[in-house]
């Protein structure tokens, strides 16, 4: 298998991976290749619950339940992207276990109260940053509807004692995240940081991983790219079930 992989191409209006379609054309945010890598990153092969909070197109959602046995519920309140979202669920090969939700995740709680094992959300990054001018992008990216005070909030009564839940965040947001949680009693066990190419000082992006009893916090890294500018090996590894040129 040649390493020299380069940027694999993400058509606007679907995006295409081994064993199911992502539909997209009337959601704000994407496909990316950082989501993808969270998706494969998150041990979640053993949960029997899942719940994708903000789950936009339900990537995340699919790429769980093709490595699981898991009943996944995705909650998105932005209706655009909740559409693409029932679409891909619906077309998928594990519709019968898989739900996605058009609500607000607190009254998602509210109305099916439930305790789950695994905790997965790409949540809006931004807080003091410009609108975007897509209204449909403009929540996706920022915290107007899915703030830092109500995604640990649903944690907190989401969340199995023995759970875990993963986010990703830019470096800045995952650090303020990082601090507002274990103010309120959720305690990150590990983090990954990412970074686009081999040798960046920048941290791209911040996986991390909570629950409610951690101490102790071990850390990993990993490049998207290295110096060629191709896939990484690692990246490759952890995509190759997902990506069809991998």
């Amino acid at each position: 298998m040649t390493t020299h992989l380069k940027k694999q191409e993400m058509p606007n209006d679907y995006f295409q991976f081994k064993q199911f379609k992502i539909n997209q054309a009337r959601s704000g945010m994407k496909v990316t290749t950082e989501a993808c890598l969270f998706g494969a990153l998150i041990e979640g092969s053993k949960s029997q619950s899942i719940l994708d909070i903000g789950s936009g197109t339900g990537l995340l959602g699919l790429m769980l339940a093709q490595r699981s046995t898991a009943k996944v519920s995705c909650v998105e309140i932005e209706r655009s992207a909740s559409l693409d979202m029932e679409q891909n669920i619906k077309q998928s090969p594990w519709s019968n276990r898989i739900k996605g939700y058009h609500e607000d995740i607190q009254d998602f709680l509210v109305r099916r109260s439930g305790i789950y094992d695994t905790i997965v959300s790409n949540p809006p990054f931004y807080q003091g940053h410009l609108p975007a001018e897509h209204p449909q992008r403009r929540q996706a990216l920022h915290q107007s509807s899915l703030t830092y005070k109500i995604l640990v909030n649903a944690v907190k009564a989401a969340l199995s004692p023995s759970g875990m839940f993963w986010v990703i965040y830019p470096f800045y947001e995952s650090r303020v995240f990082h601090s507002y949680a274990k103010e309120l009693g959720v305690y990150r066990r590990s983090y990954i940081n990412i970074y686009k190419k081999d040798g960046q000082k920048n941290i791209f992006r911040q996986i991390s991983c909570f629950d409610k009893k951690s101490e102790k916090c071990s850390v990993k890294e990993i490049s998207i790219r290295n110096n060629k500018g191709d896939y990484s090996q690692d990246f490759i590894k952890l995509v190759k079930p997902y990506y069809f040129n991998l």
